[in-house]
């Protein structure tokens, strides 16, 4: 075995007598070493370190809850088998929130916060979170980048939906550094976020162009509109090193484009409620290596669902440190298949065939689902509108919401009848409407396409 770290780009050692490298920055890598050992050693041993930390939120769950002490009965502590649990719905986190709040409390130590998913699903669900789960987040969002060997010194640029509402078509926030807790022994590339309302193509095109871009990290929805103005060279030129795909999945025509580009696309599988699900193996795309140090991932069979000739099973996560609100066999609302370890050899729990929050597959009236892969800008030729919507409604109802137009022509109505036909066919019926602006409620991620 060699340990060497040469290729890293250590700038500066510790200035304080009879010290190599600061407490704040060892102590930073010592947990990332921690982290990286449990993902990537001894599975046995793995395993082991898992069932312990389970006993350990479940004996604080049925101490503190009433809620979890009448699911988990005390014999059950004894011989803990996962799958015999109880399913945990979103409901069932909304109710056991309202009833009795965080079960970290001030005297524990910890400062505890409170965090809500997007509202994809229809309804924003509130939870509890301690600091040591956004510290966990960092440090291992940042192994990442240590696991795959990849460059520290490159900027990273991050993409995202403007949250509140703002004035301009987008704003610009500019970090010195996209991992502060590592300087100033690394030398690590400056972080550019830029938050979007709506996207002014010409001007985001020459904001990305002012700096070197690095790690891209974006919504799909928003490298889609890129490609379709600049085409594919712009991204080189603008110096993308790698894209890490978030919220959305990747058309399979983009990552072919960024192949020939020769720009790796390396996506990310999480959710707000549990962090770090699963990332994406650099060999095989479309497997993602589960974050075994965040959570014990279950793919439940028994409710399955065929999609093409695959069938997938509801992901159940299991979020080791969720002390404050437990996600315990949680169902996150995606489809997935589970395998014992991935096709490089990592030998570790992967997760393969995603399809997110069931938003992108059309439920047909035999029980199949296929994907729903429609792309904005195929609806832009037919109609100039600024977003749309499409919400399956019934098992034989797609009801599509085209906004900011004032009304919309009976050939462009034939037309985007026809459009969607191709992904529907004829089983469904297709009801098409003008509206000024989409009514998105509290969905902040705006997903175009709902799943009844």
């Amino acid at each position: 075995m060699s340990l060497k770290i040469s290729h890293l780009p250590i700038e500066r050692f510790s200035e304080k007598p009879m010290t190599f490298i600061d407490t704040e920055i060892k102590n930073y890598f010592s947990n990332m070493l921690d982290l990286i050992a449990v993902e990537t050693g001894n599975r046995k041993a793995r395993e082991y370190w898992q069932g312990v930390q389970l006993k350990n939120l479940l004996t604080h769950a049925t101490a503190r809850s009433s809620f979890w002490k009448k699911r988990i009965r005390a014999k059950n502590l004894k011989k803990i088998e996962l799958v015999k649990f109880p399913i945990l719905s979103r409901e069932d986190v909304a109710s056991m929130v309202a009833s009795e709040g965080s079960l970290l409390t001030f005297a524990d130590g910890f400062r505890v916060s409170t965090n809500a998913t997007s509202g994809s699903s229809g309804t924003r669900l509130t939870f509890y979170c301690s600091e040591l789960n956004g510290s966990y987040n960092d440090l291992r969002y940042n192994a990442q980048y240590f696991m795959e060997g990849r460059d520290l010194t490159l900027n990273r640029t991050r993409l995202r939906t403007a949250p509140d509402p703002i004035d301009t078509n987008f704003t610009l926030e500019k970090y010195e550094s996209w991992a502060p807790k590592l300087q100033p022994f690394l030398k690590v590339g400056k972080n550019r976020v830029i938050l979007i309302k709506k996207p002014d193509i010409a001007a985001l095109q020459e904001e990305l162009q002012n700096e070197s871009i690095g790690y891209l990290v974006a919504q799909p929805r928003f490298v889609e509109a890129l490609l379709q103005h600049t085409g594919g060279e712009f991204f080189k030129r603008a110096g993308v090193a790698m894209w890490i795909p978030v919220s959305e999945e990747a058309d399979a025509n983009v990552r072919e484009e960024f192949s020939r580009l020769g720009i790796p696309v390396r996506a990310n599988y999480s959710s707000e409620e549990v962090g770090a699900i699963g990332f994406e193996c650099s060999m095989f795309p479309g497997n993602y290596h589960v974050a075994t140090s965040n959570v014990i991932v279950e793919v439940e069979g028994a409710n399955s669902i065929k999609v093409g000739n695959k069938r997938l099973g509801r992901v159940l996560l299991t979020h080791l440190h969720s002390y404050a609100t437990p996600f315990i066999r949680y169902d996150v609302g995606d489809l997935a298949s589970l395998s014992h370890h991935c096709q490089c050899g990592h030998d570790g729990p992967t997760l393969s065939n995603v399809y997110g929050r069931k938003k992108r597959l059309l439920k047909h009236r035999d029980g199949h689902a296929t994907p729903f892969l429609m792309k904005g800008g195929e609806i832009v030729k037919i109609v100039r509108c600024s977003e749309y919507r499409v919400r399956q409604t019934d098992l034989t109802t797609l009801n599509v919401e085209i906004g900011g137009v004032e009304s919309i022509t009976t050939e462009q109505m034939q037309a985007l009848t026809a459009l969607f036909k191709i992904q529907t066919g004829d089983e469904f019926n297709i009801v098409i409407r003008p509206v000024h602006k989409v009514d998105w409620g509290s969905d902040i991620k705006k997903l175009y396409f709902a799943m009844m």
